[in-house]
């Protein structure tokens, strides 16, 4: 399944896939077709649909303990797949073709947080079978989560 840069274009698409299946997510960054400054934004389709989106940063710094590398880190912020294609390798395929930009600028390690609330046991089995593990960190229901791309 094709992962590709978002382009102003998949800004409605974004939108609609995000009020679909993460309706707390703010969508006003892709309000009137545009994409937000600063990040990385990546778009999944399928059968020529937008079917999963990816936002993150390939210059944040983690602060928290346990990161095995010095900054630049990366940063997933939000990864949002449609429900009717999860499970076929979107969310995958997403992840890896953020790891691969951020390795790219010089980063060798990712980190995120995993959203809490329901569904959050499923989501953090999701980041592992990415290769993400468990890091120290803040607490919360559950922890930070980081994995190596060098």
């Amino acid at each position: 399944m094709p992962v590709r840069p978002a382009v102003a274009e998949d800004a409605p698409a974004i939108v609609s896939l995000i009020r679909r299946a993460a309706p707390h997510l703010d969508t006003k960054a892709y309000a009137n077709g545009h994409l937000p400054d600063g990040v990385v934004a990546l778009s999944a389709e399928l059968h020529g649909r937008l079917v999963g989106w990816l936002e993150g940063v390939v210059d944040a710094e983690y602060t928290g303990p346990g990161a095995p590398v010095p900054p630049p880190h990366g940063y997933v912020l939000a990864v949002v797949v449609d429900p009717d294609t999860r499970r076929q390798g979107v969310g995958r395929g997403l992840m890896e073709a953020f790891a691969r930009v951020a390795r790219e600028a010089g980063v060798r390690w990712v980190f995120l947080y995993p959203e809490e609330g329901a569904g959050a046991g499923e989501r953090v089995e999701f980041f592992g079978a990415c290769g993400f593990e468990a890091v120290d960190g803040p607490g919360g229901e559950h922890p930070v989560m980081g994995a190596r791309v060098d």
